[in-house]
């Protein structure tokens, strides 16, 4: 990690969010042709012999301003010929928002080294993921284009800009991209760089991340592979290259999201977090399941998205992965962020995501709490927890009673009881139903994760729910799967029998041994109970305490 670096792309910028444009090129799921070596260019590029600084050409662009994006023309002047790249600038642009101190440090960084060391974007890029395509203009180089993108982006109001982008109608002639798909084609392997918003650091991140899209294409179009795994090969590219992801600082901020699926969110905020998502989650997986094989695997690999990166695993390493277990994993080193903990897969060696939390940082260095229970009672009702999203509590010593969650919907819940300083990661039973409980005072965080494609909807309670002798809490109500009752213990032992509604024994839980003062059992049973109303009989030395709960599948 560069810490520099990462201050420059983080520390004081402006609210302008990076976002890539590829996947907003007109009609990207359609081109599922190639180019077809019977149609020969006729474009100002044919049969160029190479340029040479000071050479200018008119480029098809793509103007995203609108609803409906549109293609147009810009002249661009050459700037820099390298072994693997022309840098191109568009001429309205040149001394206003880039120079030649800017091409030098981006063809620096295209040919000759990156933050992870010697060697530029263009070979650390191509080792992991393979060679560019290059059938359509014979010239192995590939062009750069920098130019004001045209987003509808003002700087006054800052919000989502497109830093680059690829567009495959450059793999055709200009008559295929016409003639197929309406578009327009500089007949040559190329890709494009914004310079307003972004600067000369955001160019080089985004060229590394823009050269996979490139190398994507030459093995199959895009619309052999689900769009949120296109993206986060993408955004490997530039961890290969050692650049960090400023997104991961908008993942923070919107509390983490999902890895998985996230190109069809539809908040603006929550996008650009998908990205740092993406980063986190194939980095994760670089480190811990076969690095770069695993990379070079995943960009061929004959299944789509979760299975398909399931047999890119299993290409690289051998085995089969549990990939319910990894991205469980993956959410918790999220919120752990440390390798050094338990058997090292919960964090990554290459960075701290506490290093993002530069800009706004809230409760805690990294992920924040979602909520810090202090009072008692402590009631949070309603809270969304979206796919591979997390909620994360920390309860403070002097709450007691216990800790209440209890998530509806049709996703899976995973809990788990965190305390870093102790290397303790326990978890938590909850049961079919997706609820638990905790006794408290606990010393450590407790961790609810949505841990499947479809959502929950979270109520999370703590505290005393028993402050006398005489009472005696049965919860949750209804219930769908465990049964807790909370109350003031003796210390002895006690007993829990079920019933019937009509008087039926249903079984009879014997409890060994209850450690005195407030506690909280588990009856697993009611899991296993059809719908219905049950009656209850608790016994603890000489207290007897009876009622009912109803059940609901």
């Amino acid at each position: 990690m560069a810490p520099l670096l990462l201050a420059l792309l983080l520390g004081t910028a402006p609210r302008a969010y990076w976002t890539d444009g590829t996947l907003q090129v007109p009609g990207l799921m359609e081109i599922d042709r190639r180019h077809d070596p019977a149609f020969e260019p006729t474009g100002p590029l044919a049969g160029a012999k190479g340029h040479e600084i000071g050479d200018t050409i008119n480029f098809w662009s793509i103007d995203y301003s609108e609803d409906i994006p549109r293609f147009y023309l810009t002249p661009a002047t050459c700037r820099y010929v390298g072994n693997h790249t022309y840098i191109f600038v568009e001429d309205s642009q040149w001394g206003v928002h880039y120079d030649q101190d800017a091409v030098s440090a981006l063809a620096t960084a295209l040919e000759t080294e990156t933050p992870s060391g010697p060697g530029g974007i263009m070979d650390k890029d191509i080792e992991v993921f393979g060679q560019p395509p290059d059938a359509i203009d014979g010239d192995p180089r590939v062009y750069f284009l920098v130019l004001n993108i045209r987003d509808g982006f003002d700087p006054q109001q800052g919000g989502v800009y497109i830093a680059g982008f690829f567009s495959p109608y450059n793999q055709f002639t200009e008559t295929e991209a016409y003639l197929y798909y309406g578009g327009h084609s500089n007949e040559v392997e190329m890709l494009y760089i914004d310079c307003f918003p972004s600067d000369q650091y955001d160019a080089a991140y985004t060229a590394s991340h823009e050269l996979v899209h490139l190398i994507q294409w030459g093995i199959e179009p895009f619309s052999s592979e689900e769009l949120w795994v296109i993206e986060n090969q993408a955004q490997s590219g530039t961890f290969v290259c050692g650049y960090p992801a400023f997104q991961v600082e908008t993942f923070l901020e919107v509390g983490g999201i999902t890895p998985i699926k996230w190109t069809s969110l539809t908040d603006d905020i929550e996008y650009v977090a998908g990205y740092g998502a993406g980063f986190l989650f194939f980095s994760y997986l670089y480190e811990n399941y076969g690095g770069d094989d695993f990379l070079h695997s995943s960009l061929r690999v004959s299944d789509r998205g979760v299975s398909g990166v399931s047999e890119a695993i299993r290409n690289a390493t051998g085995e089969t992965p549990d990939m319910d277990q990894v991205l469980a994993d993956w959410m918790l080193a999220c919120w752990i962020d440390d390798p050094g903990f338990g058997d090292g897969r919960y964090g990554w060696d290459a960075f701290r995501i506490a290093d993002y939390d530069t800009v706004s940082p809230g409760n805690r260095a990294g992920l924040d709490y979602s909520r810090i229970i202090e009072s008692d009672p402590f009631i949070d009702t309603g809270r969304r927890m979206s796919s591979y999203q997390g909620s994360y509590y920390r309860v403070d010593q002097g709450v007691g009673g216990s800790f209440r969650a209890d998530g509806s919907g049709l996703g899976d819940m995973r809990a788990y009881l965190f305390d870093g300083s102790a290397g303790i990661l326990e978890v938590l039973d909850t049961g079919s139903s997706n609820d638990v409980a905790l006794s408290l005072p606990q010393t450590g965080d407790v961790l609810l994760m949505c841990s499947s494609f479809s959502g929950l909807d979270l109520d999370v309670a703590a505290g005393s729910v028993a402050s006398a002798s005489d009472d005696f809490a049965v919860y949750p109500q209804p219930c769908q799967g465990t049964l807790y009752m909370q109350f003031l213990s003796d210390g002895g032992s006690a007993e829990l029998s079920v019933f019937s509604v009509t008087g039926g024994l249903v079984g009879t839980v014997e409890f060994p041994s209850v450690a005195g003062g407030e506690a909280t059992l588990a009856y697993p049973g009611a899991s296993e109970l059809a719908s219905g109303t049950y009656f209850y009989r608790f016994t603890q030395g000489g207290r007897v305490e009876t009622g009912s709960f109803a059940v609901v599948r």
